[in-house]
């Protein structure tokens, strides 16, 4: 336990009724209209009239909203043009069914994110969507593929630390931290693919990204090259830790079983000049976090599926869950595609983190310390085993509305 913190698929079922054409006629179709009766007209004799039509053409009332002077019905298609010709009916339109927008997908709901947005978009503007000017969120991983239409202007400068620092680069060429792999480019789609009507949206939609590839092609890479990554994001492209250019939120989609001092004296520079570190759990169903995310610096974190449970392989004892079972996000290429784990589940953290201290500067606060930071999204974390905290969900599920709430309002 961390020192810092004290305490749909929703399946549609198409039923086929097979008739033979021979012996049984097609049954009439029945759709749900909406009624809307005019300004001028009497409004509760106007839904007599529509009702009583209605039953005679062998429809049926489904609901009705006065305040605008609406009646919802069940009727045979053939029935429409009739109740449209009774007087005083304004118009006759079809109930269609409305569902979540396709590009926020069932985890970024799951989190709450989409009420952060609604909620302080007209006080605080770009900033309920992760952007301020000095608020950015390192991603060290395998790079970025920056031309991605999801990801169009959100990577602003990037790092390569590979080979033992032997492959190295710090700029705005972007195209030095492409990335080989697609690891990196899901986790940043996570975190920031844009809110732009295609393709998926990220928790922080307008968050802005730096790329910092420490891992090869294959995903693998050497302490020395993710330690020298978290110091240059910490750093930031002046080069001088401290500064407003610096990573304020660093996500580490990585780690490792064993234990590294090199990495740990890493983690504790950034943190010691106040960058969020968030970090997965591990994928192995081990009895404890890897390595970062095990230092009392970083943020652990947890997997859980679309029903909100804990799958076998992510590791225990986390600090809190995300989703990460079977998640849509961006890939190279301009593609999108499904992966799973504690690496999917991180930068829906991360995503928090900034949109916590994007929103406490647009509000006139300061940022938050790292340790506050954690404590605002464990705090509002929701455990479904009811206990404050347990091995398989930390402190519980994240909820992005109750935790930047509680930044803004209660510290």
């Amino acid at each position: 336990m961390k020192k810092w913190l004290v305490a749909l698929v929703v399946v549609m079922f198409l039923t086929t009724i097979l008739l033979s054409a021979e012996t049984a006629a097609a049954p009439a179709t029945v759709e749900r209209v909406i009624v809307r009766v005019s300004p001028s007209a009497n409004y509760a004799l106007v839904k007599a009239k529509v009702l009583d039509a209605s039953r005679r053409l062998g429809g049926a009332l489904v609901s009705e909203i006065p305040e605008i002077r609406a009646v919802v019905l069940a009727v045979p298609s053939s029935a429409k043009a009739a109740i449209a010709r009774i007087s005083g009916v304004l118009l006759v339109e079809e109930d269609k069914p409305a569902k979540l927008h396709g590009e926020v997908q069932w985890n970024v709901n799951m989190i709450n994110a989409p009420k952060v947005w609604s909620a302080y978009s007209p006080y605080y503007g770009n900033a309920a969507y992760g952007y301020y000017s000095t608020v950015r969120v390192a991603v060290v991983d395998t790079g970025i593929d920056y031309k991605h239409p999801d990801l169009n202007g959100a990577v602003t400068w990037c790092v390569v630390s590979l080979n033992n620092g032997a492959t190295f680069y710090k700029g705005t060429d972007l195209s030095k931290c492409s990335d080989p792999n697609g690891h990196g480019t899901h986790v940043a789609g996570i975190i920031a693919a844009r809110l732009n009507g295609a393709g998926v949206a990220g928790v922080a939609p307008k968050a802005l990204l730096y790329a910092i590839r420490v891992l090869s092609a294959s995903g693998s890479g050497y302490v020395s090259d993710i330690a020298k990554g978290i110091i240059e994001a910490t750093k930031g492209p002046d080069g001088a830790a401290g500064t407003s250019d610096d990573a304020d939120v660093i996500s580490m989609s990585l780690g490792s079983s064993s234990d590294s001092t090199t990495l740990h004296d890493a983690v504790k520079y950034a943190y010691s000049y106040g960058v969020v570190l968030v970090a997965a759990s591990g994928n192995e169903g081990a009895s404890y976090p890897d390595y970062p995310a095990a230092y009392p610096e970083v943020l652990a974190v947890g997997a859980v599926d679309s029903n909100g449970k804990v799958p076998s392989w992510s590791n225990r004892y986390p600090d809190v869950a995300a989703p990460g079972v079977n998640i849509l996000s961006t890939y190279p290429g301009g593609k999108y595609a499904y992966m799973s784990g504690t690496s999917m589940a991180t930068p829906h953290v991360s995503a928090i983190a900034a949109l916590i201290q994007a929103l406490r500067l647009a509000a006139g606060k300061a940022k938050l310390a790292p340790s506050k930071v954690y404590y605002a999204i464990a705090y509002t974390a929701y455990n479904p085993t009811g206990y404050s905290y347990d091995p398989l969900y930390g402190y519980g599920i994240v909820d992005a509305k109750a935790a930047v709430d509680y930044a803004l309002y209660y510290m």
